[in-house]
């Protein structure tokens, strides 16, 4: 695995300390860099790449085509007969097929019905169906729908990248959290190791009873125990964001040591505007479901109707087919006509989707339902975690307030070890659950997003 994170990839800032410079990575980058490279995302993209060559596949249906063919018979000197055809076919998008075509046919023994002028004939043609096939029909069909297949795919894209995006950022709040939590623990077991030396200095002159080192040893132990945990919490966190992290999909990538995430800040709630449904991807996924089974819907009631296929083709010699000058007495002409009596497999396949639509419907409405309450919910969360995280500042500030007064009487001699120890542990769980607080309005911001399914665009 490779090392991760030059500043050009990740478009890192900078943050200068007194010892060295610490590479910070926060959430917007983070997003854009899985966005980009997570193999889940760009299987999402292939999708929809996919679906556009679907659409050119169903755009080949029109494509104009040349045929051509020969038949000859000879035998002992005689030519029975020779019949040679060629033409271009041009189909239309209105159902219309346009036709030009020419044979050149000889022989003794030919057909009489294929006999034509020396120099051949042409035909100048149209192929119209009156009934089935009027308005639309399997080629122009299979055209739309896979236009509006393509659109979905697009919308599909959105929805994976919204789920996708969601968890990489739930673990990034983790690993923010935990790195906040361990430099919380950092400076109570800085604290700790300082008072302990204070303290042994303090009982080998004797201003502090020898009893205190004892204490001060055992509060030492226990907020190094809590670091040891803490540290282990924050690199389990790192590991899960470095499973987000790829380089185009193939090669996994690791964090580099130096590399960290931004500093935690609480999120403040913000209204939802009132049409934030209106293009939400999944009832968006479902309006493009139902149009494709609308066009499904629309070619079986087509089949309802009789097969009546209407051809008409301008007779011509050759020479003169680029000529204007055609005659509606030279013409060939044909119908065709085809129609079940009962009907049955196309009553019942329009039924079939009917019913389709139908169900459709409902499962619409449902997610509709179930999202607009889920944004309910998350607005709700995000207003008490937000009270929450103020109430808890406002409690560690305090705590903050009376440890550093007992700090000071500390020094002076005027307070007891246990009394400043005990400061110091109100202190340092206040501002933990500040933390956890804050990284909880984090959490709400982002759970936001993905109810408004917002985060994969």
């Amino acid at each position: 695995m490779r090392l991760l994170l030059l500043s050009a990839v990740f478009g890192c800032s900078f943050a200068a300390t007194a010892q060295d410079t610490l590479k910070s990575m926060n959430m917007e980058t983070f997003l854009m860099h899985v966005k980009e490279n997570h193999p889940v995302a760009l299987v999402a993209s292939n999708s929809v790449l996919q679906a556009q060559q679907i659409v050119r596949l169903s755009k080949g249906a029109f494509d104009p085509a040349v045929f051509a063919g020969i038949d000859q018979k000879y035998f002992n000197g005689t030519t029975y007969y020779s019949t040679i055809t060629s033409g271009i076919k041009i189909p239309t998008r209105i159902g219309v097929d346009l036709k030009v075509m020419a044979d050149w046919n000889r022989g003794d023994y030919l057909n009489p019905q294929s006999r034509v002028p020396d120099d051949g004939l042409s035909y100048l043609g149209v192929e119209v169906p009156i009934g089935r096939g009027l308005f639309t029909d399997d080629r122009r069909t299979q055209l739309r729908r896979a236009e509006v297949a393509l659109q979905q795919s697009g919308t599909e894209r959105q929805l994976t990248l919204n789920s996708l995006l969601y968890e990489a950022g739930k673990q990034f709040l983790v690993w923010q959290e935990q790195q906040a939590q361990l430099e919380l623990a950092k400076e109570g077991l800085e604290l700790a190791e300082l008072r302990l030396k204070q303290v042994r200095a303090a009982a080998e002159i004797g201003d502090r009873p020898a009893i205190d080192t004892v204490e001060a040893l055992a509060q030492f132990i226990n907020r190094k125990i809590d670091f040891d945990q803490r540290t282990l919490d924050e690199a389990n966190a790192r590991l899960g964001v470095q499973v987000y992290i790829w380089e185009k999909g193939t090669i996994p990538l690791e964090l580099e040591p130096s590399v960290r995430a931004e500093t935690l800040e609480p999120a403040a709630p913000q209204l939802i505007a009132p049409d934030s449904m209106d293009n939400h991807p999944w009832l968006s996924w479902y309006d493009l479901k139902l149009s494709d089974l609308k066009l499904e819907k629309k070619l079986k009631v087509e089949q309802l109707k009789p097969q009546l296929n209407f051809n008409y083709n301008l007779l011509q010699s050759p020479s003169d087919l680029v000529s204007t000058n055609y005659s509606i007495t030279n013409y060939k002409w044909g119908a065709s006509f085809y129609m079940p009596i009962l009907l049955r497999k196309e009553r019942s396949s329009l039924e079939v989707t009917k019913l389709k639509i139908l169900s459709a419907q409902y499962d619409q409405q449902l997610k509709a339902r179930e999202i607009n309450t889920r944004l309910q919910q998350v607005r709700n969360d995000w207003a008490a975690r937000w009270s929450q995280c103020q109430s808890a500042l406002q409690v560690s500030q305090n705590y903050f307030t009376l440890t550093q007064a007992e700090r000071s009487l500390f020094e002076l001699g005027e307070s007891s070890l246990f009394l400043i120890n005990a400061r110091e542990m109100s202190y340092l769980s206040a501002q933990s659950k500040y933390l956890e607080y804050a990284a909880k309005t984090q959490k709400s911001a982002l759970e936001t997003k993905y109810a408004l399914g917002t985060l994969g665009l």
